[in-house]
């Protein structure tokens, strides 16, 4: 936020022959030199130059707004334009309504407040302000009313006393932090030509920033979430009450409902594992009385302990018998439907089916599969990496997925399972991610890409992979100086990361890079393409 003293004809001068512009006619399209009754000011008047008080220009950026501001160097009691422009940066879009409020606060506490209601034309204001009492103020910008008004610091400016001339420290004084420096860039491009186009700006930051490699990948069911769903007894298989046969793809909870099985011989096998069922437990009786009666006998010496031993293997032989019957009645936790004797098959756990071979209607045995099931709210991405790539992984992470013709996605809570010791026969090298799938988008068996940090980096300044320009063989970023001024740097890039670059040389954290529309600016410098006219304030 560095504002600078422009004399006001210098700077349209610069611009109309940066953009390759016809001076004649073009000053008066652009307003800036009319006088207050908007009569056009002769571009070779030279008293009229005089007359003009240089003009200031400050850039700075909050995290929603960038504003560029030109207006004349401030004199207490007099008005003067404060050329106003307004982008959002969340679309680099220009500010649509106001009203927009300039806060002048004093060193001492005194406050002026001036505001524009409406915008003169898309993305800029175009007020008359008058200072009264002269001094530094902090000057800030405040858009909209309420809980939704967006505030940019527009930095330090320097009202003087009128007749007074501006000393060094005064002039010093209106230069904030974050604005243009005083060399200014040698690209001249409009606020009305980025609002036209796809343009976007964003700081360099320094940051860590690893190698990233890219391979084929597939992605596999993680170990032990599969399971079976079983008949619990043979009959014929019916579908829920609700009549809905599942098939493969559907999801279900554990403890669904997925079928029934109606006995064939009525409530004869239902009967007979009421039978097994009861046996077992009148064994377990037994069993129990007679192992506390030998218990008893021992202690009173009338017995070995090897009858004790006996006793007490046969107690538990019959408890394991009624475990088993239980289990075989109550398989899965199938229940017993009292009106037709039938036993439900639930899901024991929940997933996607995976396969159903049998359909309503169908006879099965005891045991047999009916539904494949798979848990793959945990999923296994198996990364294929070349033989060639091992010696560079050292600590594989922050892993990228996608598949053919789509965009990189991020898997949050991504790990790495294991790294393989030994080349499979496709010739590769497993590199596995244990992934969290809860929207179940990663599906088991398709194959996707992978991208993942081999591990090995390095601290640097970092652009976006689209702010690079290959310029005639040489790599030039886009500076961006102040909110029409700009900058062809040369640079050198290192490590190259998915879609960030790492910059070794000619640029400084804090810079603002364009990362959409570069080349376009680029073309701007050379007059390789017809840019439209400037502003029309």
């Amino acid at each position: 936020m560095n504002p600078i003293a422009i004399p006001r004809r210098r700077l349209w001068l610069v611009l109309a022959t940066a953009l390759s512009l016809p001076l004649s006619g073009c000053l008066d399209e652009l307003g800036h030199e009319h006088d207050e009754q908007g009569e056009h000011v002769d571009a070779n008047d030279e008293d009229a130059a005089t007359d003009e008080p240089p003009m200031r220009a400050v850039t700075t950026w909050s995290r929603e707004l960038e504003l560029f501001m030109e207006f004349p160097a401030p004199t207490a009691g007099t008005p003067g334009k404060y050329i106003t422009h307004l982008t959002l940066l969340k679309d680099f879009s220009p500010v649509m309504s106001g009203p927009l409020r300039y806060r002048f606060e004093r060193d001492d506490g005194h406050v002026e407040e001036h505001v524009a209601e409406t915008i003169a034309r898309d993305g800029i204001f175009l007020p008359e302000i008058r200072v009264e009492k002269p001094g530094h103020y902090q000057l800030d910008l405040i858009l909209g009313t309420d809980d939704e008004a967006l505030t940019v610091d527009a930095g330090h400016v320097t009202v003087t006393a009128p007749g007074k001339t501006i000393t060094a420290d005064d002039h010093g004084h209106d230069h904030g932090d974050g604005g243009h420096g005083a060399h200014g860039g040698d690209i001249a491009f409009l606020k009305e030509q980025q609002w036209r186009m796809d343009f976007a700006v964003r700081p360099a930051f320094r940051d860590y920033i690893s190698e990233r490699l890219s391979v084929p990948a597939r992605v596999e069911p993680r170990p032990g979430q599969n399971a079976q769903a079983t008949a619990p007894a043979s009959g014929r298989l019916a579908a829920p009450q609700d009549g809905t046969w599942k098939r493969p793809g559907d999801r279900v909870e554990a403890g669904d409902v997925l079928a029934r099985v109606l006995p064939l011989s009525g409530a004869e096998d239902v009967s007979q594992l009421d039978l097994d069922l009861t046996q077992a437990r009148e064994r377990v009786s037994l069993a129990r009385t007679e192992r506390d009666r030998v218990q008893g006998l021992f202690d009173d010496g009338v017995v070995a302990e090897k009858r004790l031993d006996q006793a007490q293997s046969e107690y538990r032989i019959a408890q394991q018998a009624l475990e088993r019957a239980r289990t075989r009645l109550g398989q899965i936790e199938g229940e017993r439907d009292q009106a037709n004797a039938a036993v439900t098959l639930r899901a024991p756990i929940s997933g996607v089916i995976t396969a159903s071979p049998r359909a309503a209607g169908e006879v099965v045995a005891a045991n047999e599969a009916v539904f494949s099931l798979l848990d793959d709210s945990q999923v296994w991405l198996k990364a294929m990496a070349y033989p060639g790539d091992m010696t560079r992984i050292k600590r594989p992470g922050n892993v990228l997925a996608r598949q053919a013709g789509g965009q990189w996605q991020s898997l949050p809570g991504a790990e790495l399972a294991y790294i393989g010791t030994r080349t499979e026969e496709n010739g590769t090298v497993p590199v596995v991610f244990d992934i969290p799938n809860p929207d179940g988008r990663l599906v088991p068996g398709t194959a996707w890409s992978a991208a993942f940090s081999t591990g090995t980096g390095q601290m640097a300044v970092v652009v976006p992979k689209s702010a690079i320009l290959d310029d005639d063989g040489i790599e030039v970023v886009i500076v961006q100086h102040g909110g029409e001024e700009f900058e062809r740097r040369q640079v050198k890039t290192g490590i190259r990361s998915g879609d960030r670059v790492a910059i070794t040389a000619g640029l400084r954290p804090g810079e603002h890079v364009v990362t959409e529309g570069a080349y376009t600016v680029l073309l701007a410098s050379r007059g390789e393409q017809e840019i439209g006219h400037g502003h029309a304030h």
